[in-house]
């Protein structure tokens, strides 16, 4: 049987695509490296300019290395890359998202070829297992309604829309009964789930909440007005994570204008400040360098920011995007301006994680992936001592948390 390897570049949501190509695999078998296969598929990522430029470099180096195998492209790359790393000869084939689950008959198509489908489709093939990962994607929507002028994902996902409630329930209790007791609900604009047919994201995690074998659900990367009383009495729930990742982009009214974003400075402390009042660690996305963020708009941004009860930090580079509206914007921030900002805002958060754990002493509840290490239920990884090898659930009130913001464990 031929074999071939996925190599998967960005968030949640592509991880779980890249579990719905394996389960469409039938005359091949997935590779557990790319040296061992006879096809490579890539599922790229373009949410920056250096994602593009690190899916690029892959390509680039497997050609060289594997002049014979195979290579397949497909993700948010593939309208925006694809058609010219084909006519390059970097790759032999092009599929959009919605053709993924056709990759098994395209590892045996005639080459080249390119098929970008369209960006209406919504999965609905169920998935068994995730290969080498103790907590499981669940990808319940698809697409993204906001026009953040930052941003192309919604031109390479489409519009929002949502896996039927039904779909999503069965999956997750495949894979309770298959021995994952932990979910990341995922999605390109999550907090959107079932708007267009009435429902909505609370009501789900109530459901999958009820569900034998579930033990943690984490919600992933949420939009501030998304967020309602509903929703959070849910996410207090003892399954729940306490955990929320809130994409707040920044924290100046000025540049959250020009990003064309829906959230506000003053609206972002108050939900936070509500939110941290409940015990949930709280993290966020954060774009630095945004065009004409002066000294003065960053300084203003760094204190509102000391304001915010935020436990983890995302931090993107501004990254002009070709069809985005920023990118007509003149990139005017210096790289080495934007690392220093960077630095700044990462060691302001870490201070703020470490005076969390210093005033929450909640035992963590942490699930073990690989060399005693994993997440606790605030999204921090934490290491346990032990002369043994340890798996499953671990349960302790003695740990420290160190400078960078990793924790180290007793038990």
């Amino acid at each position: 049987m031929k074999t071939v390897y996925f190599k998967t570049f960005g968030c949640r949501t592509n991880f779980y695509d890249t579990q719905a190509m394996i389960a469409s695999l039938g005359e091949w078998r997935a590779a557990h490296s790319e040296g061992e296969a006879d096809a490579i598929v890539v599922n790229s990522c373009s949410v920056t300019n250096n994602a593009d430029a690190t899916v690029r470099a892959f390509v680039g180096r497997m050609r060289r290395e594997k002049p014979k195998t195979k290579i397949l492209f497909t993700g948010c790359g593939a309208s925006r890359l694809g058609k010219k790393l084909l006519d390059n000869r970097v790759i032999d084939g092009v599929f959009g998202h919605s053709e993924k689950t056709n990759v098994d008959r395209f590892l045996s198509a005639d080459l080249p070829f390119e098929r970008l489908g369209d960006l209406e489709r919504i999965d609905d093939i169920i998935i068994n297992n995730f290969a080498g990962k103790i907590r499981a994607f669940i990808k319940i929507q698809e697409g993204c309604d906001f026009s953040c002028g930052y941003c192309v994902i919604p031109q390479v996902r489409g519009r929002s829309r949502s896996l039927s409630k039904t779909t999503i329930l069965e999956q997750i209790k495949i894979l309770a009964d298959n021995g994952f007791e932990e979910f990341v609900l995922t999605g390109t604009n999550a907090g959107g789930y079932g708007r267009e047919r009435g429902e909505n994201i609370a009501d789900l995690i109530a459901q999958i909440g009820k569900i034998l074998g579930v033990r943690r659900v984490r919600l992933g990367s949420i939009e501030p007005i998304q967020i309602d009383d509903e929703l959070l009495d849910i996410c207090s729930a003892p399954f729940m994570a306490k955990h929320l990742h809130i994409a707040l982009q920044h924290t100046s009214d000025q540049v959250l204008t020009a990003m064309n974003r829906r959230n506000r400075v003053e609206s972002d402390r108050v939900l936070l400040d509500k939110i941290a009042k409940l015990g949930f660690a709280i993290g966020s996305d954060y774009i630095v360098g945004f065009p004409n963020e002066s000294d003065e708009i960053f300084s203003e941004a760094l204190d509102n920011l000391r304001l915010l009860p935020l436990t983890h930090i995302h931090i993107f580079p501004f990254s002009p995007r070709e069809g985005a509206e920023a990118a007509k914007i003149k990139h005017n921030i210096n790289g080495a301006v934007i690392n220093e900002r960077r630095k700044a805002l990462q060691e302001l958060i870490m201070q703020k994680r470490r005076d969390f754990y210093a005033k929450n002493r909640s035992p963590l509840s942490i699930l073990i992936e690989k060399n005693n290490s994993g997440l606790d239920q605030f999204f921090t990884r934490a290491t346990v001592k032990s002369d043994r090898k340890l798996s499953g659930w671990i349960e302790t009130k003695r740990y420290t948390i160190g400078e960078t913001g990793a924790i180290i464990c007793e038990i």
